[in-house]
């Protein structure tokens, strides 16, 4: 064997990989100082535009994926926590659970707590949505990486409450969640900011109220499945919400003073059914 040879096609190989290797860092180095700048062009109109961003936003992500839910079978889990009397299927999604005797709230968001932890099978995985006074009814929806999951045209997890402010009754369905696809170029929540910018939604003396990320689907599901697509829901002026979409930056969707997607409801926050109850008291 050609020692000498073999050595210089080794130290060839190395070099052409050690230029390959800092090549790929000097592009990425590139790509984050665009992002850089981009951000703060558009923290200057902004700033000329006295709009105002008061909520922290997001984690900047590189990438990102669609996320695909999977309808999962939880009767066998709900009779074991709540017993088989109590319990009703009402179709291959949704779980109606009765309770036998109704559960005192006195402190809404420690109570309700303690709710979900005692009998609500898979309770860390559902976040708090809304608080619908006029129909007693409270709304929440699973996350997935910590996020919110929004399915399309229902709630997840509602619980229903009688005159008294005492749960009576749940309905529940559950969903496994997978990514799906490859793994996309993330929009950055200031370029999904600008996005509202460039198409008049926001303009001069507004307020961003809110943003956060989230997984959306605006479709009927087809069967036991449905596909969740990653969105910025952006909220003006703490009145209505936009969705734009984080990877191609499209607007799906506006959440107005009357609701666009449906099982999403007005706000009220947990302060208001604290007031409730203590005023009852």
């Amino acid at each position: 064997m050609d020692w000498s040879r073999t050595k210089t096609i080794f130290i060839v190989t190395f070099l052409l990989l050690n230029t390959f290797l800092i090549y790929q860092l000097i592009e990425k180095r590139n790509e984050g100082d665009i992002n850089v700048r981009a951000q703060a062009t558009v923290k200057e109109r902004l700033a000329d535009m006295n709009i105002t961003v008061t909520e922290e936003l997001p984690e900047d992500k590189s990438e990102i994926s669609h996320i695909v839910g999977q309808t999962m079978d939880i009767s066998e889990e709900v009779i074991n926590k709540a017993g088989e009397e109590q319990v009703t299927v009402l179709n291959n999604r949704f779980i109606e659970v009765t309770l036998e005797d109704p559960y005192k709230i006195t402190d809404p968001e420690r109570d309700v707590e303690n709710f979900l932890r005692d009998h609500v099978v898979h309770a860390e995985e559902y976040s708090y949505t809304s608080w619908n006074q006029d129909e007693g009814q409270m709304f929440f929806n699973q996350t997935f990486q910590e996020h919110i999951v929004v399915t399309y045209a229902e709630n997840q997890l509602v619980l229903f409450f009688n005159e008294d402010q005492e749960i009576v009754s749940y309905i529940q369905s559950y969903l496994e969640f997978n990514e799906e696809g490859k793994e996309k170029d993330m929009l950055a929540p200031y370029k999904a900011i600008e996005v509202l910018l460039n198409e008049a939604i926001i303009s001069f003396n507004d307020e961003i109220s809110q943003i956060e990320l989230g997984y959306y689907s605006l479709f009927s599901p087809e069967g036991d499945v449905q596909v969740f697509a990653p969105m910025y829901q952006i909220q003006v002026n703490e009145e209505s919400s936009y969705l734009v979409h984080a990877i191609d930056g499209s607007i799906q969707e506006s959440i107005g003073d009357t609701d666009n997607i449906e099982g999403i409801q007005e706000e009220n926050t947990a302060e208001e059914m604290t007031e409730e109850t203590s005023s009852e008291g």
